[in-house]
């Protein structure tokens, strides 16, 4: 009984993580049965489209007799395209890459991975199997960034963090005077931080609620993460995973959360 239950929530989450995948790449959807599904490692030096050739040539050696003459006639129409998208895209930093297309569907994607894996292609239904997996060790995560007056909020799925949300907040002013104008002052600005990191809890709230996100990072100087964590219900404390070392100044924000994160990959 027990196995059998983990083994059901296990294709829950599974379901779940695509349903994340399917919201970030929508026309993933659109795919039919004649899609073309390739994996390829990412050249760690930067981007050389001599590297992607290479690779491009080995999948159609390796695969020429493995598939039939429809699935062959799909793989030669889709290959280039792939290419030629590579080519704009021109990735770099990820371990490995998936690439999908279907002209007659208008899919075209690429897709960055966190992790290496068996270099493949499949013609038919989308490959997914490879990302499923890969998911189930990096989660989907939402990330909130704050500070006492601002917020930014990224959602982290595979190797990519992507910008979802930029809250403003009231202005929280500082003031050097004594007496009691400075604690009348101190619980004017408390309040008005406060009532910014309301407004983020409600965001973050929405976003959770959407079901996309397995869990919750915060970052940001201490006293404005320490009262974001305060102010977040029960069910949203569950759902945090950790903290980060990030500032919203930053000018490399969305790489040091990526590093970050992956860094904190689940057993």
């Amino acid at each position: 009984m027990g196995a059998t239950l983990e083994i059901v929530t296990r294709n829950i989450n599974l379901n779940k993580y695509l349903q994340s995948l399917y919201a970030f790449v929508p026309s993933l959807k659109r795919a039919s049965d004649r899609a073309l599904s390739v994996y390829i490692p990412v050249r760690a030096e930067g981007f050389d489209p001599r590297f992607y050739d290479t690779e491009f040539r080995k999948l159609s050696r390796r695969y020429e007799d493995r598939l039939d003459d429809d699935e062959r006639a799909v793989m030669k129409r889709e290959l280039p395209r792939l290419r030629d998208h590579l080519a704009i895209v021109k990735p770099a930093g990820s371990p490995a890459l998936a690439g999908f297309a279907d002209e007659t569907a208008g899919v075209l994607e690429l897709v960055k991975l966190p992790m290496e894996t068996e270099t493949r292609l499949e013609v038919g239904p989308l490959l997914l199997a490879p990302i499923e997996r890969e998911l189930e060790r990096f989660p989907p995560a939402l990330i909130a960034v704050v500070d006492k007056e601002d917020a930014r909020l990224f959602a982290f799925i595979l190797d990519d963090v992507r910008p979802i949300a930029e809250l403003a907040g009231q202005q929280v002013k500082h003031t050097k005077a004594g007496g009691t104008s400075a604690a009348s002052n101190q619980r004017k600005a408390d309040n008005r931080m406060k009532a910014n990191l309301e407004t983020v809890v409600r965001a973050i709230q929405k976003q959770m609620q959407s079901g996309l996100y397995d869990r919750l990072f915060v970052a940001g100087p201490d006293e404005a993460r320490a009262e974001l964590q305060h102010l977040l219900p029960e069910p949203l404390r569950q759902k945090l995973a950790g903290q980060l070392s990030a500032s919203l100044d930053s000018r490399t924000l969305q790489h040091e959360l990526r590093q970050q994160l992956l860094a904190a990959k689940t057993d």
